[in-house]
């Protein structure tokens, strides 16, 4: 997914060039920002879960919403600017709650896995 959001980013810089739109313009760069930002968390997420020998199951799940949220999100804002279907503006607060809800999992996850290991010492 990061791979996709440096070739987007790259190749945006070209294809939006001569568009004259700079809301059209913000709304490619916000999405390829926001799908960079998921990307690297995705990979941290990973991380943690590898260090883990046994990840919980909020922690396990955690990556599911961030990567559909992701996905629907920065694919309605990709769609927005560079088409004419305005409507699928609709869309993105979808990929944004599934993102809200993929963020606060994990950090209920691991709030829970703190609180886990306070008791036990």
């Amino acid at each position: 997914m990061a791979f996709l959001s440096v070739l987007f980013g790259a190749a945006g810089a070209h294809w939006l060039e001569a568009l004259k739109d700079l809301d059209l313009k913000n709304t490619y760069e916000t999405a390829v920002r926001f799908q960079m930002f998921n990307s690297l968390g995705l990979m941290i997420i990973g991380l943690i879960i590898n260090l883990k020998l046994t990840p919980s199951k909020l922690l396990s799940c955690s990556p599911f919403f961030i990567l559909l949220g992701t996905i629907i999100f920065c694919g309605s804002l990709y769609i927005i600017s560079l088409s004419s279907l305005k409507w699928f503006g609709a869309v993105a607060p979808v990929g944004g709650v599934l993102l809200l809800a993929g963020w606060l999992i994990m950090g209920i996850a691991i709030l829970n896995e703190r609180g886990r290991r306070n008791n036990t010492e």
